[in-house]
């Protein structure tokens, strides 16, 4: 039983030092990770690629096996991240007869060498890169940065690698042109750096007018030339105008704010004046005598009275009474009704119909039957146009 547990007992701490090699080489492995850098390499037409965390110029030569001739150059770009350039410029040889044997370089030359390694150069790096390769220095090694910045183009954004320098020249780089309406929350004449954050907003201005409509009043005035059941207008109404214009602010296409410039009343109201009968209606006696048997019978013949030749007829009134409601005939004040001996009533008037030319809808008529208001008219006006048709029930 001692020799069971002996044996687990180192089994057991056999496993624990396993488990913690195992740790510390995935530790290593993540450290060595977050420390390795791609190197991009181009001689010419030949690309190499590797990935080292001892990313001097001499050791990634090494590694790859490029030798450099007694006046080749390097240009190498450093990115602020993990990534690394270096182009290979070959020197030859060319006559001329002040220095014979004298070794250059073809800016062409190198222009292509970098682009090969994807770069494109900006200007100042153009320049930089044409006097290092024409100066008699024996410097091998020409070197440039890049940074990685985010630009934020009216509500676009973009991450790129640009070249030390100015901002502006990073934006222009970029190809992003500013023009006089735009804003930039940087300095552009300040140094690029690392993880810079460019905000570029198109600020626009609009003048834009609205035009609104002004309420007239209304006043009333009294009258005597007219009774207490008309009105009149003295002065029609009209809507005046009031102008607003305002400046509306714009950014990247979006309303943000309006000012207002001006506020003013381009067109006067004019207010309603209306007149208000004052003079009271005459009471209305009629002395006639009623050709019948004291009550309404369908009667027939021809019969007059005071108005001219009377008749008689039975419809819906529903339709009549509306249009007199309309006109301002309440029917608190001239409620319809029928009246014992038949007659159909608005008020205390009998409902008569008419021709409206000669007395128009309202007019007070006398009848046999006693005063009637036109609210109709027929066809028998152009038979006998003072001809009154009372309404009745039968």
């Amino acid at each position: 039983m001692k020799d069971q547990k002996k044996t687990r007992s180192a089994g057991f701490k056999k496993a624990i030092t396993i488990a913690v090699l195992g740790g510390v080489c995935l530790t290593a492995a993540i450290s060595v990770g977050s420390l390795s850098r791609t190197v991009t390499v181009t001689d010419g037409n030949e690309t190499i690629k590797i990935n080292t965390i001892t990313p001097d110029t001499q050791s990634v030569l090494s590694r790859t096996g490029i030798e450099l001739g007694e006046n080749d150059k390097l240009v190498r770009t450093d990115d602020d991240k993990k990534g690394v350039n270096i182009s290979v410029i070959r020197a030859f040889d060319v006559d001329k007869t002040e220095q014979p044997e004298t070794s250059t370089f073809a800016e062409a030359s190198a222009a292509d060498s970098m682009l090969s390694a994807g770069m494109t150069l900006s200007n100042n790096e153009s320049r930089s890169l044409a006097q290092a390769l024409e100066s008699n220095s024996s410097e091998t090694e020409i070197k440039l940065s890049r940074y990685e910045i985010t630009v934020d183009v009216r509500g676009e954004k973009i991450t790129k690698y640009v070249p030390a320098g100015t901002i502006k020249s990073a934006l222009d780089f970029l190809g992003v042109e500013l023009t006089d309406k735009d804003i930039v929350n940087v300095d552009v004449n300040k140094s690029v750096q690392a993880g810079l954050e460019i905000e570029i907003k198109r600020v626009e201005y609009k003048v834009v007018t609205e035009t609104q409509t002004i309420d007239y009043s209304t006043t009333y005035k009294d009258t005597d030339e007219l009774y207490t059941d008309e009105t009149e207008t003295e002065t029609a109404g009209v809507e005046g105008e009031r102008t607003i214009t305002r400046k509306e602010k714009y950014v990247n296409g979006e309303f943000v704010s309006s000012e207002e410039l001006k506020n003013e009343v381009t067109k006067e109201p004019v207010n309603a004046v209306i007149l208000q009968g004052t003079k009271e209606r005459p009471a209305i006696s009629y002395d006639y005598t009623y050709p019948g048997d004291g009550h309404l019978t369908n009667m027939s013949g021809i019969y007059y009275g005071p108005s001219g030749l009377e008749t008689y007829y039975n419809l819906p009134m529903e339709g009549v009474v509306s249009t007199m409601r309309g006109m301002g005939f309440s029917a608190d004040e001239y409620p319809y009704w029928v009246r014992d001996d038949g007659c159909k009533m608005l008020g205390n008037y009998i409902m008569v119909a008419a021709d409206l030319s000669l007395r128009p809808r309202g007019s007070i008529v006398p009848t046999s039957l006693g005063a009637g208001i036109v609210c109709d008219t027929g066809g028998f006006i152009y038979n006998n146009p003072t001809q009154l048709d009372i309404a009745t029930a039968w």
